[in-house]
């Protein structure tokens, strides 16, 4: 059983474990948009597609166990803008770039309502792809660029979900989606390096388990847990429990403003916070609306609009 699972038997469900089989982490969609494609024959992406779905979903990403209804909603959405040349204008064949955005979704606990965990559109996306291509992956060595990209994103999915279910309860994959990092290394493709900017692979996941960040995964773990999982049953302490949360953007800040990880997080979370406090009193908002201005400062005009 997974440790989502036995969070929420313990504290709210006393649910037994069963021994049944189980299914793995991810439910995953699939979108491969090839429109802008005219020259190429667009029934490869359509392989594609499917080939990406039945990877997400089919394997088996940790050794914990999951029961259909735990599966990981999220979805991918992949814009295949160009054929690669050479530096010669020559056509590479089966070489593309584009764009892949990951979204991810938490069930609110005993509701029909999601949280979104991420949100996030990868602009190093240049990849590699034949007709009826097998999408093989192992833990111990860098695979094509297509291949690990997409690992990336399914443990950086899964650990942001335990954490939200269990304080730092997401280490393991998250340790896994820095390993695919780290292998990364020695692939000709961007996204993966320090060196190449402060906004890509690399540094979500960095940042994401460095000690600096620390608040920001409690507040992952207290928004959700002590926060929305509480609003079914009692709406004022759930919503107290997620502003109370969300102070702890303040210590991020203090020890890394601008951090490219605190606009990775409001972008999954921005319109969700403010559609909390437009149902939120005054009072109880009143304090965390200088921290989010502060934090958020590009949006700082639409916290003031929800101030009231």
């Amino acid at each position: 059983m997974s440790s989502k699972l036995c969070l929420l038997a313990f504290c709210l469900m006393l649910k037994a474990y069963t021994g049944q089989a189980t299914a793995q982490e991810l439910r995953c969609q699939v979108t491969v948009n090839s429109n802008q494609m005219a020259q190429v024959d667009r029934s490869i992406f359509d392989g594609m597609e499917v080939g990406i779905r039945e990877f997400m979903n089919n394997t088996q990403w940790t050794n914990d166990r999951y029961e259909d209804f735990e599966r990981i909603e999220c979805q991918i959405f992949i814009n295949v803008v160009k054929q690669e040349a050479s530096s010669g204008g020559q056509v590479i064949p089966n070489r593309y770039s584009g764009t892949i955005t990951v979204i991810a979704q938490r069930r609110i606990f005993n509701s029909n309502f999601d949280a979104p965990l991420l949100n996030h559109q990868d602009n190093d996306f240049t990849f590699t792809y034949a007709p009826n291509q097998q999408f093989l992956y192992s833990e111990n060595a860098a695979q094509a660029n297509l291949t690990s990209i997409l690992a990336y994103y399914a443990y950086l999915i899964i650990g942001l979900d335990m954490d939200s279910f269990a304080p730092k309860g997401g280490e393991e994959p998250l340790l896994k989606a820095q390993a695919v990092v780290n292998n990364g290394q020695n692939l000709p493709e961007t996204g993966w390096r320090a060196s190449e900017g402060n906004n890509n692979r690399y540094w979500i996941i960095n940042d994401y388990l460095n000690q600096a960040f620390s608040p920001l995964r409690d507040l992952i773990y207290e928004y959700h847990r002590k926060g929305f999982d509480y609003m079914v049953g009692d709406m004022k302490k759930g919503r107290l429990g997620a502003l109370q949360a969300l102070e702890k953007l303040d210590q991020v800040w203090d020890q890394r403003p601008n951090a490219f990880l605190l606009q990775v997080f409001y972008n999954a979370k921005r319109n969700e916070i403010i559609n909390l406090l437009k149902n939120t009193p005054a009072p109880e908002k009143a304090g965390i609306i200088p921290i989010l201005k502060k934090t958020d400062p590009a949006q700082a005009s639409k916290y003031d609009a929800v101030a009231r």
